[in-house]
């Protein structure tokens, strides 16, 4: 394949990802009227303790005001709240609810459900050389432990020790990147 067309063809699989797998969890949780970045956010909340506003923006490449207006709205949906820090209380903490956790369970079952219909249409020989081309490709993507932890997708304590990444990580370091 000409390198011109590998390159369309990776960027036509991510957008594969987003429109195959992500967008139909939020059609099939359509009364929750969630929109991505709003999937992303509580997502991150999930995944990580108590996040300030600040931290979610830089999670979420968005400024902070943007932050705040994100998180606003998802406090009135009920699905994250908004705690003061006790040692700041300059700082706002960020946490799921009971309500962001079932929904966020939802979401995550109708993704695995979308993303193993599309493999079951593959043969186990395609399986396996996706997993062996992607896994090469973000030992060659990730230098550095510092470039993994930017793109790193942040699981907390749904943290997967032979993730591509967390292996990447050890690779580098010769440690497993600790849950966050």
């Amino acid at each position: 394949m000409a390198l011109d067309v590998f390159e369309k063809s990776s960027k036509l699989f991510c957008q594969a990802i987003i429109y195959r797998v992500v967008k139909p969890s939020l059609e099939g949780l359509a009364k929750e009227q969630l929109t991505e970045v709003q999937l992303s956010c509580i997502k991150y909340a999930a995944f990580h303790s108590e996040p300030s506003v600040g931290e979610i923006a830089n999670g979420l490449a968005i400024s902070n005001a943007a932050s705040a207006k994100l998180i606003d709205r998802l406090v009135r949906k009920k699905l994250l709240t908004r705690e003061e820090d006790t040692q700041d209380r300059r700082v706002l903490k960020i946490a799921l609810t009971s309500r962001g956790h079932e929904l966020l369970d939802d979401i995550e079952s109708i993704e695995r459900a979308q993303f193993n219909a599309i493999l079951a249409r593959m043969s186990s020989a395609e399986i396996q050389a996706l997993e062996t081309g992607l896994t090469a490709f973000l030992k060659a993507a990730l230098e550095s432990p510092e470039q993994v932890e930017e793109i790193c997708l942040h699981c907390g304590w749904r943290h997967i020790i032979n993730c591509p990444g967390n292996l990447r990580f050890k690779e580098l370091t010769g440690n497993d990147k600790q849950p966050v």
